[in-house]
């Protein structure tokens, strides 16, 4: 083969990779790749920017540096020796300009990404904050149903110390059950906390729920069982271990009587 024809043959290589031979000049072309390895890393060069061009268009990220690199080089080269090049100057041109275009495409789709997903963290942050104050209103609501049925009774629990704390227990005596609100209450020690307890007209205090309050003394205590079948006069706050005790064992901090 001339060295002419084989010139020609090598500067096929872009329209080889590109789709654009005819049918017999694709063949010629194929033969000659066959047994030139250059040929061969030619259009598979050619063939990879072309696929990095098209991901680049559906939203792929940048494409390698190294790549750039080389085919920015190239581009050099064919500029300062245009006679040797074996490819003409216009498609390496071309090929330098889409990989520029490709990474300038690929980082302002990676920033994009970046602050949707930003977004998307600030839209659950929102939808969280949105759950818990949704649940907390319906805490309220839940509180202030129970406390405002016409079944309740209130029942102020007066403190016998000189803080002078306060316990409101609201009783429904429909359902048997008891809602307990304290505030101003200290804290109990540690390994401490306070216990209810229902005194009835005849017979030994009944032991009820344990809780501990907030820093700020207060305490609400929900769905406390008020036993049934028992004539009750009054209930109690004493400070007992933690886990509760079955008799006082400690004088009664809070005492409160119950109305007919």
């Amino acid at each position: 083969m001339t060295g002419s024809k084989e010139q020609d043959l090598r500067e096929q290589a872009a329209a080889y990779a590109l789709g654009a031979l005819s049918p017999e000049e694709a063949r010629a072309f194929e033969v000659y790749l066959e047994r030139s390895a250059e040929a061969r890393r030619e259009v598979a060069e050619y063939r990879e920017v072309q696929a990095l061009v098209a991901l680049g268009t559906a939203g792929s990220s940048a494409p390698a540096a190294d790549l750039k690199a080389r085919v920015l080089a190239r581009a050099a080269r064919e500029k300062v020796a245009p006679i040797r090049s074996r490819t003409p100057l216009p498609v390496w041109v071309a090929l330098a300009a889409s990989v520029v275009a490709l990474l300038a495409t690929g980082n302002g789709w990676m920033n994009a990404r970046r602050a949707l997903v930003e977004r998307d963290s600030a839209l659950v942050g929102l939808a969280r904050e949105l759950d818990s104050r949704s649940a907390r209103l319906a805490e309220r609501e839940a509180t202030l149903n129970a406390i405002l049925e016409p079944t309740v009774t209130l029942t102020n629990l007066v403190s016998t110390q000189p803080e002078k704390p306060v316990i409101q227990l609201f009783w429904n005596r429909r359902t048997n059950v008891a809602l307990v609100h304290a505030f101003q209450l200290r804290p109990t020690a540690d390994q401490r906390v306070y216990q209810l307890w229902f005194l009835p007209k005849k017979g030994a205090p009944i032991p009820s729920v344990t809780f501990t309050t907030e820093a700020g003394g207060h305490a609400l205590v929900q769905q406390v069982v008020v036993p049934a079948g028992v004539d009750l006069a009054a209930a109690a706050i004493t400070d007992e271990p933690i886990g509760g005790s079955a008799a006082p064992t400690t004088t009664p901090i809070l005492v409160g009587t119950f109305g007919t």
